[in-house]
């Protein structure tokens, strides 16, 4: 398989403190990849150095070969080629669902009216929300305006699509249905890389999972050898108190 993102050695600090430190993995085409940790552990500054929301202190980043950050590279061409869905949704307020899925076809892959449309409806349809096309924001439920997120980053109809802990905003009775979405899209061949802390999802859907403590990768594996016979210590510490902590929930 293709290697569509490979990060090597990178580094992300802010002043005197160091949050991501020699960091290295590749995503490779049609993969899931599943993020976990603790808060504080850089899951989410990592992924945000990936689609140079931050930029990174040191390190490569390959797309498809070529290292993004060697000065030649147009960032925002690099950046069309990744979708992103935050924990916060971002969507336009003063948008209806069609339009917020328009907007950046026509703004930046300089689609027509006409195309924006007919794409967006396709993906409002594949996460279930082709009846709220006409509807403001503020009409949706969190997990309405989630899938309403995933759909205006497919409809960029990306290389890679990155999700930043997706189900952290909702409240617990609106996870499942993005959760769903998400779990159809791992399953349809789809390149995916997601920041959760839902560890029953991460276990269905990866292909692989990484373990980051503390800004490092701690252990990384395919779902059966990171949740059943885990190598390190923190890992297993982590993954205990991960358990623990849901059952009680």
């Amino acid at each position: 398989m293709e290697k569509v993102i490979e990060i090597q050695q990178l580094n992300k600090s802010y002043g005197m403190n160091e949050v991501l430190k020699n960091i290295g993995f590749s995503v490779h085409h049609g993969e899931v990849v599943t993020i976990i940790g603790s808060s504080g552990s850089g899951k989410s500054t990592l992924l945000r150095c990936i689609n140079l929301l931050e930029i990174p202190s040191g390190g490569e980043i390959h797309y498809r070969g070529r290292n993004i950050l060697d000065g030649s590279h147009h960032i925002p061409s690099y950046r069309k080629k990744l979708g992103m869905v935050f924990q916060q949704f971002n969507l336009f307020e003063n948008h209806n669902v069609l339009n917020n899925c328009m907007v950046g076809q026509i703004k930046v892959l300089k689609r027509s009216k006409a195309e924006a449309e007919q794409t967006a409806r396709k993906y409002l349809k594949v996460v279930g929300m082709e009846a709220y096309i006409n509807a403001k924001p503020k009409q949706l439920s969190g997990g309405q305006k989630q899938r309403v997120a995933i759909a205006r980053a497919l409809s960029m109809e990306p290389d890679v699509l990155l999700f930043d802990e997706p189900t952290s905003a909702l409240d617990p009775e609106m996870v499942g249905e993005v959760l769903k979405v998400m779990k159809e899209l791992a399953h349809s061949g789809l390149t995916m890389l997601i920041v959760t802390h839902e560890m029953d999802f991460a276990r269905e859907v990866s292909d692989r999972v990484v373990f980051m403590d503390k800004g490092v990768i701690a252990e990384e594996g395919t779902p059966e050898q990171m949740f059943s016979r885990p190598k390190q210590e923190r890992t297993r510490e982590f993954l205990k108190r991960t358990f623990v902590e849901h059952d009680r929930a």
